[in-house]
């Protein structure tokens, strides 16, 4: 009898050794699973974040790629504004270089009447010389020359 006893006792202790291993093997299973999502989940939220950074990243270059290229715009004007006024100031040098180079002959009034001095005036002034530079070279006071200058200037 005790037999017939054990033998289902050994039996239901078996199936329940099956089950709590069974259950074990699952909720290993289970938590595998469940851990595994949760490590998906926070992958994601890092690559949305990483997307994220990555845009307002993108965006300040891109700014300051425009901010570079107006500066450069800016300079480049500046450059060629420069290049203009050297290309002036070469010339003006040369003039001068070229003036110096002839002697400075003073003519006396007496020798040439008005009417050839102002026309010696209106030459040179129409030659590029200043006011100063013709009152010096022809023997004049300053305000004559341009008195002549600007008179002649109003008849056109």
């Amino acid at each position: 009898m005790q037999l017939f006893f054990l033998l289902p006792a050994a039996l239901l202790l078996g199936w329940y050794l099956q089950y709590l291993i069974l259950k074990r093997k699952i909720e290993r299973t289970i938590n595998a699973h469940s851990q595994l999502e949760e490590i998906r989940e926070e992958v994601a939220r890092v690559i949305i974040e990483l997307n994220q950074t990555t845009e307002r990243n993108i965006a300040l270059i891109e700014d300051r790629i425009s901010h570079l290229v107006e500066l450069m715009s800016a300079a480049d004007k500046k450059i060629g504004l420069l290049k203009r006024e050297s290309e002036k100031h070469e010339v003006s040098q040369r003039v001068y270089s070229k003036l110096s180079e002839k002697p400075v002959v003073k003519i006396p009034k007496s020798a040439v009447d008005k009417k050839d001095n102002q026309q010696e005036i209106l030459r040179l002034h129409l030659s590029g010389f200043t006011p100063r530079i013709i009152a010096r070279r022809m023997g004049l006071s300053l305000g004559e020359v341009e008195l002549i200058i600007s008179l002649s200037e109003r008849k056109k």
